[in-house]
């Protein structure tokens, strides 16, 4: 009787621990997955309206109106002065003086003769963003974490796993 009873608890020992055989996994747990990303810089134009003033090019660039007509006023005004040859002197003297005078005053009033225009001036700025190009994988096979590299990204928590290799996606 001792020998049945031993070759039954041992049958059923042996039954048990074959019960209790790891099965092999069916998948590979992923735990963590991060974006893989670069900055990128997208140019664009920026442009506003300034106003510009300008000097405006002179039309009588010797001054010669200024000077005759400063002359002549001039000479008429020391013509007023004194007799004979002292008002020859004074005459030629109004006039030098009164060309002089002439030229200076258009010179001042052509130096003053500016206009404003508008004018669209642009230049180049930079928007930065993030692009993603794939994904970093990390997943749980056999006690141990691997990471891989993968274009998309996963649409499941886990990958599966076939004769004890992880399939993994293309």
């Amino acid at each position: 009787m001792m020998k049945i009873r031993t070759l039954t608890l041992s049958l059923l020992t042996i039954a048990v621990l074959a019960g209790c055989k790891d099965k092999e996994p069916t998948t590979a747990k992923i735990t963590m997955v991060d974006a893989v990303t670069e900055q990128v810089k997208t140019p664009h134009q920026v442009c506003k309206d300034v106003a510009i003033t300008s000097q405006v090019e002179a039309t009588d660039k010797h001054k010669i109106l200024g000077t005759a007509g400063g002359g002549a006023a001039g000479a008429a005004l020391g013509h007023q002065i004194g007799d004979g040859t002292g008002q020859d002197i004074a005459t030629v003297a109004g006039g030098v003086a009164g060309a002089a005078l002439g030229r200076k005053v258009q010179g001042n009033a052509q130096g003053n003769n500016t206009v404003t225009t508008t004018q669209n001036q642009c230049h180049t700025e930079y928007t930065e963003s993030e692009n993603v190009t794939g994904y970093k994988v990390t997943y749980e096979f056999n006690g141990e974490q691997k990471t891989i590299q993968m274009k998309e990204k996963p649409t499941t928590k886990s990958f599966p796993v076939e004769n004890g290799q992880v399939v993994l996606p293309n």
